[in-house]
């Protein structure tokens, strides 16, 4: 996924590179004119035609500033392909610090359109971009470049300068549309030293080689050039895919083609050396002596006199007492369905009686300290979000944080914003590989929380099959961990109970006469569930066939694409157990059933069976098992699980045959 550049001496042609690629602005081809769709991905919209990003540092007298220059031409091919005519570039406007401005120098753009067999121009230029705030520190310029259609060539170039020199954007070529080329090259004076990565699913061709920059000295009467040597990192992109939006990935954007550019030190000379590389330690006391989260960490809550009053800190279990304070808090405070970082005033939380993830865990921290619990922030940025870059701190990628809670040499997770959840079951957005957990005057420490998510059910169905081919019996089933979390949000969200049974009827294919849930509106470990039920099969004269499942792991395969770019990444793990015991009609039996399968993966994170089997020639028995062992499986396990998926989607769909005597 990560790969560091490496300095090459030899110099790769940069004309070998690009060669056949047109890189000339301001003239598209003849090609690129009249193309109606974009082989490689005939769906697309529109297609980068060509983009070239050129980053380079320059200096005044001893001031560094950098430089950003971009071009890109965009085909478009489809009427949706027109917002591509839409230019949003986001740069530094810092209106409290000096020493951190952007400023865009540089725009222009042409809309290209062949009309009677001419090629017809539509030029827009710096006095039409409109800039507007975003917040205290960046600004946005938007450009619409006019008279784009279907069969429009856009091209636009533009220019940044920058006196922000100790940090570089990062450079992000793929995206929802397909890149036939992109280039980019980053010159650094070797004064910088910089950690320069690339990354993403589709790998770039890349070189580093040296180079040179002139500048002047202050006071020097005779303006005497003096020379100041870099690093010229240059990388190519071909043919990069568009990252779509997926199901099955959390957030695309973790897995796109980019370079990273870090600084970890300045040398700009032998006594003047600056070590710029932050530590996550830092990270953390900055959130700590933040107004809005260290400021309130160690408060007492609104609550306090009502929690000692109600005997919650008398509570000897320690999971019953988080439980109790969890359950207090949620009768009280509502959430707003926003997560955050930062909290606001308990005062106006209670007042408003409702508040976001990070108001709602922080009063629980200071709710449990109230009790005699010790909790703690655990940092994360959430999986839509994407993760967190793991070769650098920084705290602009977090974006929320949940509770934690030391029990003994483990630790207990909680989010107070899951209406839906327990101890340990999280929120399948909130399962991130890499979150901390923080503790003024203690090193954090780094936790997975997919390791404590998994979604487990058992059922036990025991039926009878009458002559007219009517499975008629109970289903008990016990629910815990998310797939509770899933049936009390289910039952939650529908208008009654009538209408939650009727779902469920109608997602099992089966008739529900009676249903008694219990534990679908505690704070519990686990939901039980008993049914009653018929499911009508097949029936001639003298065989009857009936498929025996009332509820299934998996009843069709998502994963129908031949091949795949992205990774696989699930809610949560899954653990489904069926068993099913099945009484035949007198006068009736078996003929036929179908074999039982036993299969894993060659790693054995994910496996299922189905076993048959018959007694006393009169009851069949079932045992169904599928585990999902990891949330994660990358895009070469792809083939192995569309196959084991398939598997198990149509072996559920198996009937059982049973003959007249």
């Amino acid at each position: 996924m990560k790969q560091k550049l490496t300095l090459l001496m030899g110099l790769v042609l940069y004309c070998s590179i690009v060669e056949a690629q047109n890189l000339k602005f301001g003239k598209p081809t003849d090609e690129e004119l009249s193309m109606t769709v974009y082989e490689q991905d005939k769906d697309a919209s529109a297609v980068v035609l060509c983009q070239l990003t050129d980053v380079g540092y320059t200096m005044d007298f001893h001031n560094y500033f950098v430089d950003y220059y971009v071009k890109t031409r965009i085909k478009v091919l489809k009427e949706e392909g027109r917002d591509y005519a839409n230019v949003n570039i986001i740069y530094i406007d810092n209106m409290s610090q000096q020493f951190a401005q952007e400023n865009l120098e540089e725009f222009k753009a042409v809309a290209y359109n062949v009309e009677d067999g001419k090629v017809k121009k539509t030029k827009i230029g710096l006095d039409q971009v409109h800039k507007e705030r975003i917040d205290d520190t960046y600004m946005r310029a938007k450009a619409a470049i006019p008279q784009v259609k279907v069969g429009t060539v856009i091209e636009y170039e533009y220019k940044l300068h920058s006196n922000v020199f100790y940090h570089i954007y990062d450079w992000e070529p793929q995206g929802n549309i397909p890149v036939a080329f992109a280039n980019y090259r980053l010159e650094i004076p070797t004064v910088f030293i910089y950690n320069v990565e690339t990354a993403g699913i589709q790998q770039l061709q890349s070189s580093v080689t040296q180079g040179a920059i002139n500048y002047k000295v202050a006071n020097d009467a005779m303006a005497r050039q003096y020379k100041r040597y870099t690093n010229v990192y240059n990388c190519t992109a071909r043919n990069l895919q568009a990252l779509k939006k997926d199901d099955y990935v959390w957030n695309v954007n973790d897995y796109a083609t980019k370079v990273t550019a870090e600084l970890q030190s300045i040398h700009l000379s032998v006594d003047d050396h600056r070590d710029m590389r932050k530590t996550w330690e830092q990270v953390d006391n900055t959130l700590f002596e933040h107004s809005d989260f260290g400021a309130r960490l160690y408060k007492h809550s609104k609550y306090r006199e009502e929690l000692l009053s109600s005997g919650i800190d008398k509570i000897a279990d320690l999971k019953e007492k988080v439980a109790a304070t969890f359950s207090f808090l949620r009768q009280r405070i509502a959430w707003n369905g926003e997560y955050d970082l930062l909290t606001k005033s308990s005062s106006d939380i209670v007042k408003k009686g409702s508040g976001s993830n990070a108001d709602l865990n922080m009063m629980l921290i200071n709710m449990l300290g109230d009790v005699g619990v010790k909790a703690c922030p655990v940092l994360m940025s959430t999986r839509r979000h994407g993760r967190i870059p793991k070769t650098y701190p920084t705290l602009n990628k977090m974006n929320t944080f949940i509770v934690g809670i030391p029990d003994g040499t483990s630790w207990i997770y909680l989010d107070a914003s899951s209406a839906d959840g327990y101890l340990n079951v999280l929120p399948a957005n909130l399962y991130v590989e890499q979150a901390r957990i923080i503790e003024k005057g203690t090193p954090g420490q780094w936790v997975n929380l997919q390791k404590i998510g998994e979604a487990k059910s058992v059922h036990n169905i025991k039926a009878t099959l009458t002559a007219d081919g009517l499975m008629k019996g109970e289903q008990s089933t016990i629910y815990s961990g998310n797939a509770a979390a899933n049936e009390r949000k289910a039952f939650r969200t529908a208008s009654d109970s009538t209408s939650f049974i009727a779902a469920k009827a109608q997602q099992t294919g089966i008739s529900i006469s009676q249903c008694k849930i219990e534990g679908h509106r505690s704070f519990l470990p686990s939901v039980t569930e008993v049914i009653n039920f018929t499911k009508q099969g097949d029936v001639t004269d003298d065989h009857i066939y009936i498929n025996p499942f009332t509820e299934l792991p998996i009843t069709s395969n998502p994963f129908t694409e031949k091949e795949r770019l992205l990774p696989v990444e699930f809610p949560c793990r899954n653990t489904f157990n069926a068993y099913v015991q099945l009484t035949l009609p007198e006068g009736w039996q078996l003929e036929e059933m179908p074999k039982s399968v036993n299969v894993s993966t060659p790693d054995k994170s994910a496996s299922g069976r189905i076993n048959y089997g018959i007694t006393d020639d009169k009851t069949i028995t079932i045992n169904f098992q599928f585990r999902l062992g990891n949330v994660y499986y990358d895009h070469q396990q792809y083939d192995m699980l569309c196959q084991l998926f398939d598997l198990f989607a149509s072996r559920g769909k198996d009937m059982l045959v049973i003959k007249k005597k």
